[in-house]
């Protein structure tokens, strides 16, 4: 059973990793060897951080189906760098000066490397061209060869985009036209320039990946649903892209979300085109990850899509689904994933969006199921709902994907503390309760929700991670870094905004929007191994295996369904005890010699929220064995472990008693003594 990480390489917070602002593809490797000395069996989930353009990014998009991004180049690991020392020297004093810097403020300067890494790489193609580099030219020739199907169009396009051609001129997209073949010739070194920098993250990618492998940590990398409109893909290739169409997302008025225009052409869907543009992408991520995780998973059964150019005076909604047959959906997906599966990649994905295409989508999964494919798909356990309540842990399915958290939610400390970065955010307080109950298994009442910082102990937060790593039989697990560590570390237990990967959920990617997404570090990755107390946790996390543990129920009396009191109660089994101490926090509880070898039964929690006290007697037989000759005890935890025994019999007979005050809380752990 496997703990995966999910990270953004460019925030991955690596002393390392960490170049010119942001972080690097090197990082990855210094996280795997954190992860491998900390004993944690899983893969890391990394994530791209979307365009760089506000008006049209989206966090299904990318700028490329293919193209690697300059942003997590290691300058350090270029070859043509470490042979030009006077370069080398300056890089390394403005990527120390500013490493300086971010330590105070935790933010990631994109504009620092975007305007230093054109000089870089034009300084490194200059002695890539000008050197003795017999060997690394064979290299080069090798990799354009590799990337034949998409190598050539991508360059090009940057060129065009450099020299500000005009794009809608439709002769530049026809490879033999007098255009495009006057400006091949014109520009042919430039054009090689872009393949160059390709060339040179190509290289750093397959390294990182060799690394991992014999870390044994794999990588599962990200795959949005589309490519933007301003993109070579589109460009070049009409038979697999309308771009007189978007795609985008339908109106879900029940979930308070209005229809979205992501900016992305429209896939030519179940084409030949299509296919062999899918094919080819595949075997190019192969190259670089084990598996790939796919966003927006449900426009595969069948997209929704809108004008590409919507007047501000038009009518709403603007779009239309292309497919409404349920069984038409499902062969669309069916289409889709039968592609994938031609590969040795693990398929992961979100499965979120509109109710009829989700239950296409996990029809069509659960068929894949039951033949033999492994496919994951994702769980989100505060989402996770049955008869309108949620979904224990232990009731998942092995092949489901559970995540603690993604990218654009809230981490699992602000989740319950309703909190992201200094505001009340996002959730009602009925929820989190259900969730503390149903999920984490918490005796909590409503006035306990949501929790406070102050209130916790470092062994609370602690439980809570072993809860989900060891209470789901989900193969995989899934917490953010930046998540895990917020729990786990006293120095980064915080819920503000610097913990995230995406700073508010569900908007775009882009840097320098209004909400400054993908713009902070996550918390040094040191310290997983610098301090001993996270340490020792990841150790103890990072090996999971299955152990279920009953959450908390809520006891309605047969008898008497007037009863003045709320009741919890839960069996005790592979977890430790939390409860409320004499300092009202919550921690867990840390046994008396006196009670070691105590087998306990049972956790029964009385609360009295009447405004005078109660006397009552309660029928406990639906929750005991009462059918047996002995004694049980009841050993109440917040009553400086007073204990009462009783008899099996008189319990039957009699019920038990119970006298609160106003507001007064009984915690019992409950023994059977035969």
């Amino acid at each position: 059973m496997k703990l995966n990480l999910l990270v953004a390489t460019s925030q991955l917070n690596s002393q390392i990793g960490n170049t010119l602002g942001t972080g690097s593809s090197e990082g990855l490797s210094h996280l795997a060897r954190l992860m491998s000395e900390c004993g944690i069996r899983g893969d890391i989930f990394d994530l791209p951080n979307g365009s760089q353009h506000p008006g049209t990014a989206s966090p299904f998009s990318l700028i490329s189906g293919f193209a690697l991004k300059t942003d997590e180049i290691s300058f350090r690991n270029l070859p043509e760098l470490r042979d030009d020392p006077q370069l080398m020297s300056h890089l390394e004093k403005i990527s120390a000066n500013y490493n300086r810097f971010f330590r105070q403020k935790r933010t990631v300067n994109y504009a620092l490397k975007r305007s230093i890494m054109p000089w870089v790489l034009e300084s490194c193609y200059q002695n890539f061209c000008n050197r003795e580099y017999e060997h690394r030219l064979e290299q080069f020739d090798n990799f354009c060869t590799l990337a034949g199907y998409w190598l050539d169009d991508y360059a090009l396009y940057e060129t065009y985009k450099e020299k500000e051609i005009d794009l809608t001129a439709r002769g530049y997209c026809q490879k033999e036209s007098v255009e495009s073949t006057t400006f091949r010739k014109t520009f042919e070194e430039r054009i090689n320039f872009y393949k160059y920098q390709q060339f040179i993250c190509y290289e750093q990618k397959q390294a990182i990946r060799q690394e991992l492998k014999k870390l044994a940590v794999g990588l599962v990398v990200n795959l949005p649903f589309g490519v933007e409109v301003q993109s070579a893909d589109v460009f070049f290739h009409p038979e697999v892209f309308d771009d007189s169409l978007q795609v985008g997302c339908s109106p879900e008025p029940e979930h308070g979300y209005p229809e979205q225009a992501w900016g992305i052409a429209a896939y030519r869907e179940k084409t030949q085109g299509l296919r062999r543009y899918l094919e080819e992408k595949m075997k190019w991520l192969t190259l670089f990850g084990d598996g790939i995780f796919l966003d927006h998973m449900v426009g595969w059964s069948g997209q929704y899509v809108l004008p590409m150019h919507i007047p501000p005076e038009s009518v709403f909604p603007h779009g239309q689904f292309l497919t409404t047959d349920h069984i038409e959906r499902k062969s669309n997906i069916h289409w889709f994933l039968d592609i994938l599966l031609q590969t040795d990649l693990e398929i992961r994905g979100e499965i979120a969006g509109d109710h009829q295409r989700v239950l296409a989508t996990i029809e069509a999964i659960d068929e894949y199921l039951a033949a033999g494919h492994e496919i994951g798909t994702m769980a989100i356990p505060r989402w996770e709902t049955r008869n309108n309540r949620l979904k224990p842990l232990c009731d998942y399915k092995p092949a489901t994907l559970t995540m603690v958290e993604t990218h654009d939610t809230s981490t699992l400390l602000q989740y319950l503390l309703n909190r992201k970065g200094y505001n009340e955010d996002f959730e009602t307080r009925e929820q989190i309760l259900m969730f503390c109950q149903r999920v984490v298994g918490l005796p909590f009442f409503l006035e306990d929700v949501p929790l406070t910082l102050d209130a916790c102990s470092s062994s609370f937060w602690f439980e809570i991670c072993c809860r989900f790593t060891a209470g789901t039989p989900s193969k995989e697990l899934v917490f953010t870094l930046p998540g895990l560590l917020s729990l786990l570390s006293k120095d980064h237990r915080s819920a503000t905004i610097e913990n995230n990967i995406n700073i508010k959920p569900g908007t775009s990617g882009a840097v320098g929007n209004g909400w400054g997404n993908w713009s902070y570090f996550s918390p040094p990755i040191e310290t997983m191994v610098d301090d001993a107390e996270v340490r020792q946790a990841l150790k103890t996390l990072g090996d999971r295996s299955f152990a279920p543990f009953d959450y908390f129920h809520t006891y309605q009396d047969p008898q008497n369904t007037d009863l003045p009191l709320n009741i919890l109660y839960s069996k005790i089994q592979n977890r430790e005890i939390i409860f409320r101490d004499k300092q009202n926090g919550w921690t867990v509880w840390e046994r008396p010699s006196g009670y070691i070898t105590h087998l306990f039964v049972l956790e029964l929690v009385i609360q009295n929220a009447a405004e005078m006290e109660v006397w009552q007697r309660i029928d406990v037989e639906s929750i005991l064995d009462l059918d047996f000759e002995g004694n049980y005890t009841f050993l109440d935890l917040n009553n400086d472990l007073a204990v009462y025994t009783y008899d099996a019999r008189d319990l039957k007979a009699n019920q038990l008693f119970i006298r609160l005050d106003a507001g007064q809380i009984h915690h019992f752990l409950v023994v059977q003594d035969t």
